[in-house]
This record gives structure tokens, C-alpha cells and sequence, in this order.
């Protein structure tokens, strides 16, 4: 991934996600201050502690989110793909980051300043409460990884893991066997031996460190009969 242009960026992130909920105007609005950056397979965006610096949209490629109560390690919970943002926290607060993310792949992403942020929320308050439906979509998210997370059925994690990183068919999500095993909360052997059935069934295609779902309605069709 050499290239992004930036009308193919803009284009993605108001497709899927937060912004693609928003009013057109205020679209138009925050990716006028919006900057598009390159990341580096391995490289940190921001992690707990760092100063508060606006929020990040993913356009392409794969990051992972990590996060733990005060004083813990951060541990990763899930994978972000295209379409998502983050980092509104420390808008809200006023206080330092509070998660951690760390571009999994060669990774392109839409950057808004905090100061930006600011000037949008002095110019029109109504704009305090479209940044606050990150954090409600956040919410959501963090509500069905906690349901995951209580299916007894390991193939039914696995599922649901892997349809949770997926928004359409056809998609390749780089992931490692080991990091699906975090997600999931299972072995590294389970993953291996249920990712070998769910390729068997057509549902999912393997490659080196990366996964593409071919069939997601079969995939949370076996994550719920399995519970």
C-alpha cells in the first residue's frame, strides 16, 4: 500500500463508521481540517499517557487496539478496520490518552488536531455531541466483545471474532493466529484447528497472516446455534 489519494480517503471513512452517521455538512466541515497520514507496519499512533492529540479515522489497512484498567498492562482487544475512529476520549476529558494503538500493517489514516476539534465545538456545540457519538459507537463495541467473550463454545468466539473484523465480504483482515487466540480467549491450537473448519466450510480464506471472510452471515449464524 504505497499510495492513498486523498478523494479515495474521504471517500472510504464516509462509507462506513461515525462519519458516514453524520449530517453532510458536518462532513464537509471536519475533513476540511482533516490530515491524511501514513503509518508504518509496527508503529505506535498513540498509546496510554500520550497528551491528548484530536482523533484518528482509519482508511486503510489494519490497527491494534489495546487498552486496561489504571495501573494494568494494556492488553489487545480487538482489530480496527476502515471506517472506524477513536481518540475522542481525551477531547471529552481533557486528559491523556487512555488506549493504545499500533498499526498492524502498512496503515493510512485521517487525523483531526484537538485544536480543530476545539474550534468546531466553539463555532456550533452541536458539534460536542457528534464528536460524543464515538464514544456511544465505542460503547457498543465494547458491549458486544464482553457478549463474545461469555459464549461457552470456542468455535462460536472464533466466529464472532472474525465477524466483528469484518464489515464486507471479500475483505482481507491481517491478523495472526496468535493475536486471534488473545481476542478470543482460546489456544493457539483451537484457533488453528477451528480456522482449518470454518476454511473447509467455505466460510473464510487463509493466507500468510491474514484473513478474508467470504461468508460472514455463515459465520454469525454458527457464533449464535453456538452459544
Amino acid at each position: 500500500m504505497t499510495y492513498m489519494s486523498r478523494e479515495n480517503a474521504e471517500y472510504i471513512v464516509c462509507q462506513r463508521g461515525w462519519l458516514s452517521k453524520m449530517p453532510q455538512t458536518f462532513r464537509k466541515r471536519l475533513l476540511q481540517h482533516a490530515l491524511l497520514l501514513k503509518f508504518e507496519a509496527g508503529q505506535s499512533i498513540f498509546k496510554p499517557g500520550d497528551p491528548a492529540e484530536g482523533i484518528y479515522g482509519l482508511v486503510a489497512g489494519t490497527v491494534i487496539v489495546s487498552t486496561a484498567p489504571p495501573d494494568s498492562k494494556p492488553r489487545l482487544i480487538h482489530i480496527a478496520l476502515p471506517g472506524g475512529w477513536t481518540g475522542e476520549d481525551s477531547f471529552m476529558t481533557g486528559q491523556p490518552r487512555r488506549i493504545e494503538l499500533v498499526a498492524q500493517s502498512d496503515t493510512w489514516a485521517m487525523h483531526v488536531p484537538l485544536e480543530s476539534m476545539e474550534k468546531m465545538a466553539l463555532d456550533d456545540p452541536e458539534n460536542i455531541r457528534a464528536f460524543g457519538v464515538i464514544s456511544i459507537l465505542a460503547s457498543d463495541s465494547l458491549l458486544r466483545i464482553v457478549h463474545d467473550l461469555q459464549k461457552k463454545s470456542v468455535s462460536a468466539r472464533i466466529a464472532s471474532v472474525l465477524h466483528r473484523m469484518c464489515w464486507t465480504t471479500n475483505m482481507s483482515v491481517c491478523v495472526s493466529q496468535e493475536n486471534l487466540s488473545i481476542i478470543a480467549n482460546t489456544s493457539r491450537k483451537q484457533v488453528n484447528s477451528t480456522v482449518q473448519r470454518f476454511v473447509s466450510a467455505g466460510w473464510i480464506e487463509i493466507s500468510y497472516r491474514s484473513i478474508t471472510v467470504t461468508d460472514p452471515a455463515a459465520l454469525q449464524q454458527h457464533a449464535e446455534q453456538m452459544k
